[in-house]
């Protein structure tokens, strides 16, 4: 066994055994003895549930595995096992792909087996504040479809409508599949707290409750969270294999999702990472959140670009632009540069100091069409605490969010703690 097998079992056999003991804990039953005496019992059905899903999960992280190898990974014994791939098999969870190398000794050939990824369809959409993108992924986190309509204006009356006829457009897509469509996750511009938008400073969403509304409409589990958030579980899933991550989202607002320890931060009321809102220029600029000075008035794509236009005279003037006149050695372009520079650094700054991470991965086209950002605010990171701390420009860029999003409709449809989709696990 390769000791990258050898890994992903160990973690698989002390995450699962860990989220089993969690769920048996919180199914326990009490009933009376005889004698009047109160006895703790544990729900025999829970149990199978419970081996169930590790199997599941076995699978799906360790595709192209025989029964053999799911039962020295699980320590479940070889009956049980059997068992229970059937059982996976006759729901169309799973499939026999054929045949396996046999061992050393010889012998019969393994079956081998893998998530039926064809099952079902998974559903992500970012509800930006003038534009909605979204992806159609299968069980195993493929996209299938992409969409994306810009130069609009979303709010609270036509954002169902919008969210339905992607639906509609999508639904030859999935509509024929043994679970057709599984989830949609709504990625949301703002607060969101237990399934519910508390506050969106740049469009009228929160005035609204959009799950009810769209449950009343689609008969599909609907998920909404903090795009930043999102961000985070795309990265941790899809790109970079850490349990303690920082993806920071800088667009028209600025957020972080933040993975402690394997588990997304939201703080007590839904606010955790909202970093856009900690004030960096004491009674600066007005925000919407109340405060002045905060960061997203002076570091955010929108923010450096309305200073970029102002100071230019010129009112189009895009990111293109901005990195073209800096490579060029224009005074007005470096000034905005180095002052973006400065803002962004105090941010990330701020984010070590109080959380830690293992990696700090920035999610904007700001870092995609000026590459040469991250170099400069890295030089700003001098501190003991930040001067050792990685940080980078996330791989899977514009995507994250999205891909956020099929993680929380496959957990959720999984009923798995954890999934990753890593090509090297």
């Amino acid at each position: 066994m390769s000791s990258a097998f050898f890994f992903l079992s160990l973690l698989l056999q002390i995450g699962c055994a860990i989220f089993i003991v969690d769920c048996l804990l919180d199914k326990q039953i009490k009933y009376k003895t005889t004698k009047g005496a109160d006895r703790m019992v544990t729900d025999k059905f829970s149990i199978r549930k419970q081996n169930e899903l590790l199997i599941l999960s076995t699978i799906i992280h360790s595709p192209c595995i025989s029964r053999a190898d799911i039962s020295q990974i699980t320590g479940l014994n070889k009956a049980s096992t059997s068992n229970i791939v059937k059982k996976l098999i006759e729901e169309e969870l799973i499939l026999e792909i054929g045949a396996g190398s046999s061992t050393s000794s010889g012998g019969r050939k393994p079956i081998l087996l893998e998530l039926n990824a064809q099952a079902g369809c998974s559903l992500s959409i970012d509800l930006g504040s003038d534009y909605i993108t979204s992806i159609l992924t299968d069980l195993n986190g493929t996209i299938l479809v992409e969409t994306k309509e810009s130069r609009m204006i979303l709010h609270k009356e036509n954002v169902v409508s919008k969210i339905e006829q992607i639906v509609k457009k999508l639904e030859k897509q999935y509509i024929n599949r043994t679970f057709q469509l599984v989830g949609i996750t709504l990625a949301i511009h703002g607060i969101v707290n237990q399934n519910q938008i508390v506050f969106t400073p740049y469009y009228d969403l929160d005035e609204i409750d959009l799950v009810q509304l769209l449950e009343e409409r689609i008969s599909v589990p609907i998920q909404i969270e903090n795009e930043a958030n999102l961000s985070a579980w795309g990265e941790a899933a899809f790109s970079e294999f850490r349990k303690n991550i920082i993806s920071v989202s800088i667009h028209s607002g600025i957020g972080a999702g933040i993975v402690i320890n394997g588990e997304l931060y939201h703080g007590y009321a839904g606010q955790g990472g909202e970093i856009g809102h900690m004030i960096i220029y004491p009674e600066g600029k007005p925000c919407p959140c109340g405060n002045r000075g905060c960061m997203e008035q002076y570091a955010s794509e929108k923010a450096i670009l309305e200073e970029y236009r102002n100071l230019s005279n010129h009112a189009t003037a895009s990111l293109k632009d901005l990195a073209k006149g800096y490579r060029m050695n224009h005074q007005i372009e470096r000034d905005v540069v180095h002052q973006a520079v400065t803002y962004i650094a105090i941010g990330m700054n701020n984010l070590i100091a109080h959380f830690d991470p293992e990696i700090i991965l920035l999610n904007s086209n700001l870092f995609r069409e000026m590459p040469f950002l991250l170099e400069l605010v890295r030089k700003k990171m001098v501190s003991t605490f930040s001067r050792n701390a990685l940080l980078a420009v996330s791989e899977i860029g514009e995507q994250a969010t999205l891909l956020g999003g099929t993680v929380v409709n496959l957990r959720k449809f999984f009923h798995l703690p954890f999934l990753s989709f890593l090509k090297n696990t």
